[in-house]
């Protein structure tokens, strides 16, 4: 056989190979160069959905933080549980009715005596602020938090979609403990309320999940 054509025969497959590694690395190549952009700017998208949640629950931290005091001292009163029935049943219903003040519930529980805890309690309230039980409801503002959550659960990875959903479970807990002491539950002589709604522990609980979350958040973001 010609020479040259046995050389051609030998060098054609290894020609082809080394054609088709290229062609395989520049396919590679540009999927790398086409993925690099899209990763970029999910980061972003990441980024700005963590930094939205924690924003977004910083000024709840705040709102409901600065009626704290007030959300205290409904939780502080301890009725006395010897109440009559049918005194029991006028004080909740006195209680129920919107912008109660303490100066009514005499009238309101008349021939029964209003406990003293009780007058106490409202009084100091209306001292520290005559709208108090409006003011406590206005910083029941949850639903930014709500949202910023559902946009980290969407985006990711797993373990940080957990902790957004724990950090807004812990915010529902605050909103509830806020809410019934707007609403005076913790007055009511039937209900005893237990420690797991104590205001400065679930305004702690929120705090820390927030701070768990930023933590885990900022180690994803610098990994990447």
């Amino acid at each position: 056989m010609d020479p040259a054509v046995t050389a051609a025969l030998i060098t054609t497959p290894t020609a082809v190979l080394a054609a088709a590694a290229a062609y395989a690395a520049g396919r590679a190549q540009a999927r790398s160069a086409h993925r690099g952009p899209v990763d970029a700017v999910r980061r972003q998208h990441q980024r700005d959905a963590y930094a939205e949640l924690a924003r977004a629950t910083l000024s709840y931290l705040s709102s409901t933080g600065n009626v704290q005091h007030l959300v205290g001292h409904v939780y502080a009163v301890r009725l006395d549980y010897d109440l009559a029935p049918d005194a029991a049943s006028q004080l909740s219903e006195a209680l129920a009715r919107p912008g109660i003040r303490s100066s009514e519930l005499a009238d309101a529980l008349a021939p029964h005596n209003v406990p003293v805890s009780l007058s106490m309690a409202m009084g100091e309230l209306e001292q520290l602020s005559p709208t108090w039980r409006q003011d406590i409801e206005g910083a029941l503002q949850v639903d930014d938090v709500m949202r910023a959550m559902s946009v980290v659960t969407l985006e990711g990875p797993d373990h940080l979609a957990e902790l957004a959903e724990q950090l807004g479970d812990r915010a529902n807990s605050v909103r509830i403990c806020w809410a019934r002491a707007a609403a005076l539950t913790p007055f009511y002589p039937f209900t005893r309320m237990t420690t797991e709604w104590e205001p400065i522990e679930v305004h702690s609980r929120l705090r820390d999940a927030l701070e768990e979350f930023t933590r885990a958040a900022r180690a994803h973001l610098n990994a990447h």
